[in-house]
């Protein structure tokens, strides 16, 4: 998870299966905003951001949604746990 009060509400790190021809490790998904979104990894620059990462298509939709559904769960199971 990422600092209390700030933006980014967690990480994330994904891994697309390719088969036998191996797989692609992508670091540094953000959530951020309320309700969250899904941001791929960017680097600054002086005056804006730089996508590192452009996804597209099915790939896009299937990994944000995948992410989200894990923060929702690692939310909801924080919240369980604080019971």
């Amino acid at each position: 998870m990422a600092k209390p009060g700030g933006a980014t509400r967690a990480f994330a790190d994904v891994t697309l299966a390719l088969g036998e021809s191996g797989a692609i490790s992508v670091f540094g998904f953000s959530l951020i905003g309320e309700p969250p979104r899904v941001v791929p990894p960017a680097r600054k620059g002086k005056q804006q951001y730089f996508d590192s990462v452009l996804l597209s298509g099915k790939v896009k939709t299937l990994v944000c949604t995948l992410i989200g559904m894990a923060y929702k769960k690692a939310v909801s199971d924080a919240a369980k746990e604080a019971l």
